[in-house]
């Protein structure tokens, strides 16, 4: 049965309880205990060099699904996603020695997605024991209904998650997304597709606090390459501005190949150890994570926001509020924001 379309505050509610439960366990108050109206059906571990985790939970009573997806924590591997603010293709593969891992997020060839996030996601989706694919598999019905949400980190990471499942030999079930606190997990060809596919339906959500700077990172430089053609710059530009413009994006792409592959080839080593060839590789876990890593990289940093936007007019912050530079962020914030909003 097809999840309802369109945006429903007690739905934004609900799982936002749950966003708050996989970052911290019994949420802060006031963000009301979850388990009062869902079951928790599986609990990951601490996954990948990214401390990523998940959860799938059930409205009692054989309701719908939820996969949770955690924001980022206090540990340098959660920190080092958000950082990894570099481009690759929203289709394409990552290879780690003779280990290769295909992807798909996008079908646009000018799409891009944020480079960790991107990581996480595909650890926390093709892991063979603890991953989503393998979990939903395994224990949610197909035809299910089922919601996807994440806070911070987390919505980034969810928002590229649903891409994902479009894509992927997944069982058909109904889906519906809510994230909240968004940083920006692709550029325009990504997030154009992704609107077309769940946000014209009225079946993706991202609510956004208006003072939260999360929203706006990561920063986005466009460069003249970014621009659809054609543009005045492709059809008219003197050809000495073209191969100053083109050189320069030369060395930018250079620059993002040469300082992504010695930072991301372990994390590209754990996506690459998810296929079965991977068990086979010469030397194990510590040879794949010094082999050569190659990706589709991109060189841009047009970076925007994903989904149907549900903006939260904020509240500035107060006295002490104000030396918590996340204050705007907490998702504790989000729910007295959401609580306070119009029905």
């Amino acid at each position: 049965m097809p999840l309802t379309p369109g945006y429903d505050r007690n739905e934004a509610i609900s799982l936002l309880s749950l966003c708050a439960f996989v970052e911290e366990g019994a949420p802060q108050p006031p963000i009301p205990d979850p388990r009062t109206d869902w079951d928790l059906q599986f609990d990951s571990p601490v996954m990948g060099s990214f401390d990523n985790k998940w959860q799938l939970w059930r409205k009692k009573n054989n309701g719908p699904f939820a996969i949770a997806l955690r924001g980022t924590v206090n540990k340098t591997g959660s920190i080092l996603e958000d950082l990894i603010s570099l481009m690759a293709k929203a289709e394409g593969a990552l290879t780690v020695s003779s280990v290769r891992c295909d992807y798909k997020f996008a079908a646009d060839p000018e799409a891009g997605v944020h480079l960790g996030f991107a990581l996480g996601t595909l650890l926390l989706v093709t892991d063979p024991a603890n991953g989503i694919l393998a979990q939903l598999a395994r224990s949610v019905p197909a035809g299910s209904e089922v919601y996807i949400t994440g806070h911070s980190q987390g919505a980034a990471m969810a928002t590229l998650l649903r891409s994902y499942l479009h894509y992927a030999a997944a069982p058909n079930h109904s889906f519906k997304t809510y994230v909240y606190a968004q940083p920006k997990p692709g550029n325009d060809h990504y997030a154009e597709e992704f609107e077309a596919l769940f946000c014209t339906p009225g079946l993706a959500f991202r609510v956004t606090n208006t003072l939260d700077w999360v929203a706006q990172v990561p920063f986005t430089l466009q460069f003249p390459q970014d621009i659809d053609k054609p543009n005045p710059l492709s059809v008219a530009a003197p050809s000495v501005l073209v191969a100053i413009v083109t050189k320069a994006l030369s060395e930018v792409r250079g620059w993002v190949e040469t300082h992504t592959r010695s930072h991301f080839q372990a994390q590209a080593a754990a996506v690459a150890q998810q296929k079965p060839e991977a068990q086979q590789a010469p030397g194990g876990a510590q040879a794949l994570a010094a082999s050569p890593f190659a990706a589709d990289f991109l060189a841009t940093l047009d970076f925007v926001n994903a989904g149907s936007d549900c903006p939260l007019a904020g509240v500035p912050c107060a006295g002490a509020q104000c030396q918590d530079a996340l204050f705007e962020h907490h998702a504790t914030t989000y729910f007295a924001l959401l609580s306070a909003a119009i029905a």
